[in-house]
């Protein structure tokens, strides 16, 4: 069956958008740019984004329906922080050029697990559409007003397509194997649409959205017992859907509400937690190469013993840092921080020296800056053994500080 992009009105079947035709003054160039931006009382239309019942449907690759509202409330938007600004200065993709919308791309994925993962990669092929989880060019270009926070395209927040090289090491799974004497998992194979339904624009922390687990418990429920042997009951393995979390963007169409720096002070809503909740799992051995040689017959490998995380635990481990009765094993009345907020250390707080928008995303280095060290708050602390100096700059081997602080403080899993 083709999948296709359906254009709903409820009420009525359209094949053009009658209301967008634009005013007869508006001129556009010849490269598509507005020489005179189409105003927003033409996009608000009653005809047009006006009317509270225009919605599209999409066919997902189930082949079940998912609906998009596409109304928005003129008074909701005016009342907004962008409520000054044209729709055409964020939505820079619309082609207005003889009053109709152009063929717009869309990214499908990104807003934490929200909806479907997509099911190929082509976001230029809008024929093929499995999912309304998606974004187009408005989270994209707030850069163009938002200039200091152009690092964002770089970081660690946007750079997901980098996960695209991640794969299981044949190699390494038979020697892992065999010592282990049990089928054994070196690496992950990427998945297409699954690694980007959390990393992606602007938008999918900025733009409000409803946010929900999808598991009614959580696994703070049973954190040592997942510690201890990865188990709910001592049988059942954790369910991954006990951190795993929806955010609904398509609840705030009508209202185009955004999430400013105020709010992520406390960030009260949990948007961070969206993502940034994992669990951890026992200890297990991993295993690296030690030399070029990556043959399953290679002896130039070794093994440590890690503890083994699922997805990004941090918002937890926070959790749990002040904790007296929550995981004795990692937890420990570390109040300090356990009252701390994200934003607290990175970048939206006022004394904040990390900068959420460029978390460094290129080189994948803990040591790099443009985020938080712990050493920005603690920088005066003179350790009494001298040598622990030569872990934290470039004379020796680098060493994050919550490397050895673990106790009742959340942990660095690069």
């Amino acid at each position: 069956m083709r999948r296709r992009l359906i254009w709903v009105m409820l009420t009525m079947v359209v094949t053009t958008w009658a209301g967008c035709n634009g005013d007869k003054s508006t001129s556009v160039s010849v490269s598509g740019s507005l020489s005179s931006p189409v105003s927003n009382a033409t996009c608000l239309a009653a005809d047009c984004h006006g009317n509270t019942v225009l919605a599209k449907t999409i066919v997902n690759d189930q082949g079940n329906n998912e609906t998009v509202p596409l109304y928005v409330n003129a008074t909701l938007y005016a009342a907004s922080t962008h409520g000054s600004q044209f729709c055409v200065g964020c939505h820079t993709d619309i082609n207005a050029a003889g009053g109709s919308h152009g063929p717009v791309d869309k990214t499908y994925g990104g807003w934490a697990r929200f909806s479907r993962s997509q099911a190929v990669e082509s976001i230029r092929t809008n024929e093929v559409l499995r999912t309304r989880n998606y974004y187009t060019a408005a989270s994209r270009s707030c850069v163009t007003c938002h200039t200091s926070h152009s690092g964002f395209e770089y970081s660690a927040h946007a750079t997901i397509f980098k996960q695209r090289a991640a794969r299981i090491d044949a190699n390494l799974t038979t020697i892992a194997t065999e010592q282990e004497g049990k089928p054994t998992t070196i690496g992950e194979d990427y998945a297409a649409g699954n690694c980007n339904r959390c990393h992606a624009s602007c938008g999918t922390c900025h733009f409000k959205s409803t946010i929900a687990r999808k598991n009614s418990h959580s696994v703070l429920e049973y954190w040592d017992q997942a510690q201890t042997n990865n188990t709910t009951d001592g049988s059942t393995a954790v369910p991954d859907s006990m951190s795993e979390y929806y955010m609904d963007w398509t609840t705030n169409v009508a209202s185009h509400e955004f999430r400013t720096r105020a709010y992520f002070a406390t960030d009260t809503e949990g948007v961070c937690k969206a993502c940034h909740t994992g669990f951890q799992k026992p200890a297990a051995n991993a295993y690296y190469w030690t030399g070029p040689d990556h043959s399953a017959t290679s002896t130039q490998w070794a093994k440590v013993k890690a503890t083994a995380a699922k997805r990004h635990s941090q918002a937890y481990e926070l959790q749990i840092s002040g904790s007296t009765t929550l995981s004795p094993l990692t937890g420990g009345t570390n109040t300090g921080h356990s009252q701390m907020t994200c934003a607290g250390c990175h970048g939206t707080a006022t004394t904040a020296a990390g900068n959420i928008h460029n978390l460094p995303g290129m080189t994948y280095e803990w040591s790099a800056r443009g985020d938080v060290q712990c050493t920005d708050c603690h920088g005066t602390y003179v350790h009494v053994e001298t040598s622990v100096a030569g872990h934290m700059d470039n004379t020796g081997t680098k060493v994050a500080c919550i490397g050895c602080h673990t106790y009742g403080l959340a942990r660095d899993h690069e």
